[in-house]
């Protein structure tokens, strides 16, 4: 473990895996939950400014960043709870961005009582229709994947993911497209992630109402359809959460809008923490 100002990072031996964190910052705690072929640098332009207030953890999930894949089953939401529990933390805020919004989903039906509030960002949902543009986008970028070269690739998914399919390159976020494009370069380096996964069993899609934590949605107008659909069913069923639709985000707020997203998360969560004390 090193300390380096006032960050803390290291590996964590939990639930057969050894993960990567941080921590930042002291208060309650706020979890950060990154989403599919990403890392804990999606979140780069949030930890200083939310370890001003919060207890602010980030980690590689199993098979990302610098956590190794495994060959034992596992599921993503005792992998949460082992981080945290690890870092001697009963409760936290948990943010969760697109398949980090699944994993958040999971961890707060399978352990409500360690949620605090719950941060959904273009957030996924399994069993939920995939749209035909979301379709057709895939199957040609696994079509590039097999025959293109690996910067075409690159460059592909962050046209897809980063700028909105159909959208010009986000110019007015340059340097953070290009830190995208090195946090999936790494990803594209592992091995194919879903070795021992096993998903929640019912599906959060089926349970939404059970979830009872104070829950913000946020979605981003420019992002795939089925994106502003799930905002919209989380919203519907999860009692009592608010949603917002970022008109000038894809599918990476964090990353493409950080001021706003970061002023959006914080006005939430100091309403979060009045309300709990």
């Amino acid at each position: 473990m090193e300390n380096r100002q006032s960050v803390q990072s290291g590996f964590l031996d939990a639930n057969g895996a050894r993960f990567y964190y941080e921590v930042e910052g002291e208060g309650e705690p706020l979890l950060l939950i990154h989403g599919f072929n990403l890392d804990t640098r999606l979140w780069d332009a949030q930890m200083q400014e939310f370890a001003q207030a919060y207890k602010v953890v980030r980690f590689d999930i199993r098979g990302f960043g610098k956590t190794l894949a495994t060959e034992v089953p596992f599921t993503l939401y005792d992998d949460v709870k082992a981080v945290l529990q690890g870092l001697g933390i009963e409760k936290a805020h948990v943010a969760g961005l697109s398949f980090g919004g699944m994993v958040a989903l999971e961890f707060a039906l399978a352990y409500p009582q360690m949620v605090n509030s719950l941060i959904l960002v273009s957030s996924g949902l399994f069993g939920h229709p995939r749209s035909e543009q979301r379709l057709q986008d895939v199957e040609r970028f696994n079509q590039v994947c097999q025959t293109g070269t690996t910067e075409e690739a690159l460059e592909m998914t962050t046209q897809m993911w980063f700028d909105g399919p159909g959208q010009p390159v986000n110019v007015l976020a340059a340097e953070a497209r290009n830190r995208f494009i090195e946090i999936n370069r790494h990803a594209f380096s592992l091995p194919e992630f879903g070795a021992g996964f096993e998903a929640l069993s019912p599906s959060p899609i089926e349970r939404l109402e059970e979830i009872k934590a104070r829950t913000l949605v946020i979605a981003g107008t420019r992002d795939y359809p089925d994106f502003i659909q799930i905002a919209d069913v989380l919203t519907e069923r999860i009692a009592g959460a608010h949603k917002v639709i970022l008109p000038d985000s894809a599918h990476i707020p964090p990353m493409d809008q950080p001021e706003v997203f970061n002023k959006l998360v914080l006005e939430f969560l100091a309403q979060s923490t009045v309300r709990s004390s």
